[in-house]
């Protein structure tokens, strides 16, 4: 059976989500290269920062989109397209993940939480921020670094940090994709952002 076209002269690149979700679910091709070039890139980095290795981001991407086109026919508009689409992405990725057993070793986040004197004053794991840390953020060895730290994180706080800080996805948005509450997103998100800013900040006095 040929698939439905979208009408002649239609440019499907100009149309909103919904309109390409009703020419998905029609079976049309074009919509479907669509999805792809609107998305693809975007899974990718997900899949990427989640599980740390491009082979099998690569693979975590192709069946996300595997599945988004074999069950567009049940996305029942509840949500918006791209939050569906991370959803997905992010759950073939998280699946990769439980097959590994040595990302099971995470860094235990609560060792770099702040913690509180008998006085209710802040006790910081080292001192404040150092003045060199903005210009080392740009040292190449330091990017290399944070990312290693960002696949430390356990899959809970990892996922709040890049829908949120890498995909620039608003809290409301990474609720819906997570399932969650905003408060549980923006508790997870400001503890992961406390933990990397104590590595950075050893990171700096070890290097000055």
């Amino acid at each position: 059976m040929e698939p439905v076209r979208h009408p002649a002269g239609a440019d499907v690149s100009k149309l909103p989500d919904g309109q390409l979700v009703a020419l998905l679910k029609e079976g049309d091709e074009t919509a479907f290269e669509e999805v792809l070039r609107r998305y693809e890139i975007k899974v990718y980095s997900l899949t990427r920062g989640l599980l740390h290795d491009e082979d099998d981001a690569r693979d975590a991407t192709q069946e996300a989109f595997l599945s988004i086109f074999r069950n567009i026919g049940r996305f029942k508009e509840r949500s918006t397209l791209s939050t569906w689409i991370y959803r997905i992405a992010m759950n073939a990725a998280l699946m990769k993940l439980r097959k590994r057993r040595q990302d099971r070793r995470f860094v235990p986040i609560d060792a770099y939480m702040p913690s509180f004197a008998e006085d209710g004053h802040r006790v910081a794991v080292v001192p404040d921020w150092h003045p060199a840390v903005d210009q080392m953020l740009l040292d190449k060895e330091l990017a290399a670094l944070l990312r290693q730290w960002i696949a430390e994180l356990a899959p809970e706080y990892r996922t709040v940090f890049l829908l949120r800080d890498q995909e620039g996805l608003g809290n409301e948005e990474v609720a819906a994709v997570l399932k969650l509450s905003v408060p549980a997103v923006k508790s997870r998100l400001h503890r992961a952002r406390l933990y990397l800013r104590e590595r950075v900040k050893k990171y700096a006095y070890a290097h000055n």
